[in-house]
């Protein structure tokens, strides 16, 4: 049986990866805006991908890319930046080292040396897009590694839980910077931009018009059954995962965890466009949220967070986190 600190060092390997591939990609995509449309556009989206990343409104902030760096490397107590998200799944690893392959350690090691070194470089505005694109790569690399090396037993899926979790949240908070405005108020330029976050205009190209229409990218990022970062895919995901740990919390906790799990999955499922798209379309993607913050609370309270008294009765608790 694994112990509540394992479960918890791989869900949150899973959780700080995600954050930073997705960080790294909004920032090289915000970077990169400035050049493929004009002014406003630019700033438009800028604004947009900041604030999807926890930045001050524009009018407190600096320029883009002195903003880019903060969000990489962070100010004192920071725990936000990339260079953060890296070291906190480094850390976890470490502490579940002998149970993760020694190809999953080095890939994760790797790049955090890398990003610590890129932090001390005064040119970050030189190499800023050559260090998101490497470390997205690396990112990539140690989730193919993970697939590819690890056991596929109980710490592959709170990891692979924890990864998802992530991904529908920071979906979630984009979906909800872009959905929340008039229409009128984004472009095309906007809504190819949002997918190049989300890695979906490729796989949108294949199965829509080469259109960019508000419902039509809605229906692919939140309804879509097989794009790996629509909501309900990962809803299905996260449920899937949780079914396969749930014999390792006791029976309240599990069907508290398999009902919201399967709650959400079923509000995705079965939910029809005009339901994202009309007039309570903030709240549907208001209530996704919700759910997944639900979520998170409910994994942590039944596999990371419970007693060992809980699961037998007269033992000392003494020594257990």
């Amino acid at each position: 049986m694994m112990l509540s600190r394992v479960a918890d060092s791989f869900y949150w390997i899973g959780r700080y990866t995600e954050r930073a591939e997705h960080a790294c990609r909004v920032l090289q995509i915000t970077l990169t805006a400035g050049l493929e449309a004009g002014a406003e556009e630019a700033e438009m989206t800028t604004e947009r991908a900041m604030r999807a990343l926890g930045a001050a409104p524009m009018a407190a902030r600096m320029d883009a890319l002195e903003e880019a760096r903060l969000l990489t490397f962070g100010g004192k107590g920071d725990l936000s930046s990339i260079h953060t998200a890296v070291f906190a799944a480094r850390e976890n690893a470490r502490q579940v080292r002998d149970q993760i392959t020694t190809e999953m350690w080095e890939r994760l090691n790797r790049l955090y040396f890398r990003v610590r070194e890129t932090a001390t470089k005064r040119n970050f505005g030189q190499i800023a897009a050559g260090f998101f694109e490497e470390t997205i790569n690396d990112l990539h690399a140690f989730k193919g590694i993970v697939s590819g090396t690890m056991s596929h037993g109980e710490g592959f899926h709170f990891l692979s839980m924890g990864r998802t979790v992530e991904r529908a949240q920071l979906i979630v908070r984009l979906l909800d910077l872009h959905f929340g405005e008039k229409q009128a108020a984004i472009g095309d330029f906007g809504w190819v931009q949002l997918l190049r976050m989300c890695c979906g205009l490729e796989p949108y190209l294949r199965v829509k018009t080469a259109t960019f229409r508000r419902d039509q990218i809605a229906d692919f990022l939140v309804l879509d059954p097989y794009f790996p970062r629509s909501l309900r895919f990962c809803a299905n995901t996260i449920a899937q995962h949780i079914d396969a740990v749930g014999a390792l919390a006791d029976e309240r906790a599990r069907e508290t965890c398999m009902r919201l799990s399967g709650r959400l999955a079923a509000r995705l499922n079965f939910a029809v466009l005009d339901e994202v798209t009309g007039k309570n379309g903030q709240a549907f993607i208001a209530q996704v949220a919700d759910d997944c913050i639900a979520i998170s609370e409910a994994v942590h309270a039944a596999f990371i967070s419970y007693s060992l008294a809980d699961r037998l009765p007269g033992t000392s608790t003494l020594g257990v986190r």
